[in-house]
């Protein structure tokens, strides 16, 4: 008896594996492989038919966003004395006229109580006129005195109005006592050197500068290596870590004939629209140029290829029964597109969409 169960433990054992294993097939059926791809399927897989183009090889090169220094007001106080006022930051949006600042200056006092003398010797000179008119009409003043008095007049009123004016250009506010910084223009202010309680002189360096940044330069640096391949009128694209998703396309305006001594590099002037302000004065950002060659290759999209263990690969389709893997080599790419070197020829059509899936599923390669 104990003979007996000593066999029919493993016997179960193996009639359970074999149940198991037979329930584990049922659970799994076989899928019946699938011909043909329907027409839908055909036309969601976006086929492309291959043709050669020239290749555009692409070179990235690191830049910074910089203001159009051509489009700048750099401010310049007439007035020295002492910044008791600011009303702006770096950065901020200023409209013409726009009070930035507030001088207290000596000069005010100066020209205030100069204006005030030549209005009193304005009245006496007024005056002075009017009566040796009345005696050179009577006959008893000679025309010397009357044009004498005429011109001393003439010469109070003169130093009036360019005191008035010089006050109207720096902006004087007598009620507060003191020089109003205006805005020149309407913009960005892009740099500023000026706090409150600093002390400033007159037609010093400048105290902060404005810029409207509807236009900014993209300043890239051309390594020794890399000067041949870039050329000025070239298409670029600037990509930057802050908008990931967007390309800002431009073209070199100039390249610099002069090495920079100390990085080794040329610089090179990219000019760009900026009417949305996306790109910021001080950005860091990568220019991808463009070089177009004689020399001609199958082109195709990004989204086609598959990258799976180091290497490359498309999917063929030969009609609508036949879609094969193949691997392709690599003569040059960028974010959109492939330029391939072997593996694909012109004529021969590919997969452009559902690529990934149909890699997966199907089990040869070419």
């Amino acid at each position: 008896m104990k003979y007996l169960k000593k066999i029919q433990l493993p016997l179960l054992a193996i009639v359970g594996s074999v149940i198991l294993f037979g329930c584990k097939k049922e659970s799994k059926p076989l899928v019946k492989e699938k011909e043909c791809f329907s027409e839908k399927e055909m036309t969601d897989f976006k086929p492309l038919k291959i043709t050669n183009e020239n290749v555009v090889k692409s070179l990235r090169l690191n830049g910074v966003v910089a203001y159009n220094p051509n489009a700048v007001v750099n401010y310049v106080s007439l007035v020295g004395g002492i910044i008791t006022n600011t009303y702006f930051t770096l950065g901020d949006k200023v409209e013409k006229n726009q009070v930035l600042a507030e001088i207290k200056s000596t000069e005010l006092n100066s020209i205030e109580a100069e204006v005030k003398q030549i209005k009193a010797n304005l009245e006496v000179a007024k005056r002075q006129l009017q009566s040796t008119q009345s005696f050179y009409d009577d006959g008893i003043a000679s025309e010397k005195e009357l044009i004498a008095a005429k011109s001393e007049k003439g010469n109070l009123e003169s130093d009036l109005e360019k005191l008035q004016t010089n006050l109207k250009l720096y902006s004087a506010s007598p009620e507060k006592g003191v020089f109003q910084i205006k805005a020149p223009r309407s913009g960005f202010v892009v740099d500023n050197k000026i706090a409150a309680g600093m002390q400033i002189g007159a037609e010093g360096d400048p105290l902060f500068t404005i810029s409207d940044l509807d236009e900014v330069w993209i300043n890239v640096n051309i390594y020794a290596s890399d000067i041949n391949a870039v050329k000025e009128g070239m298409p670029v694209g600037i990509k930057t870590s802050s908008y990931p998703d967007k390309v800002f396309e431009g073209k070199i305006n100039r390249i610099s004939n002069v090495l920079e001594p100390n990085e080794n590099v040329l610089k090179a002037r990219i000019v760009l629209d900026n009417k949305d302000l996306f790109l910021k004065p001080g950005l860091y950002v990568e220019a991808i140029v463009r070089n177009e060659t004689e020399e001609k290759a199958p082109h195709i999209p990004a989204k086609s290829v598959v990258f799976n263990n180091n290497a490359y690969y498309i999917v063929k389709l030969e009609d609508k029964c036949n879609a094969k893997v193949s691997e392709v080599k690599i003569l040059s790419k960028d974010e959109n597109s492939f330029f391939i070197k072997e593996g694909l020829n012109e004529g021969d059509k590919i997969v452009t969409n559902n690529t990934l899936l149909l890699f997966e599923s199907t089990p040869s390669l070419n």
